[in-house]
């Protein structure tokens, strides 16, 4: 079985982040890499399970707020969420 390798900007092209997240995770040993003819090489496999920090997983937009999120939200966050809701 043949493992496809990607440079650092075609991983980032694939996953949709900037060079700057893969070498971020790289350097904190959460992006498995090698290292071919001097230059960083990344396995598909590796890169297509890789979760980037700061990824968004909560609430897709334009899905309603349940209730029981509304009631922690603090009152200042209640008032900016009216003023936005207004706009």
């Amino acid at each position: 079985m043949k493992d496809n390798l990607l440079s650092v900007s075609q991983a980032a092209k694939f996953k949709g982040v900037s060079r700057a997240a893969i070498y971020g995770a790289i350097a904190r040993g959460r992006l498995p890499h090698q290292r071919v003819l001097g230059h960083l090489a990344l396995r598909e496999a590796d890169i297509r399970d890789w979760t980037p920090l700061g990824f968004k997983t909560g609430r897709p937009k334009g899905t309603p707020m349940s209730d029981e999120a509304k009631a922690r939200l603090s009152e200042s966050q209640k008032r900016r969420w009216e003023k936005r809701k207004q706009a």
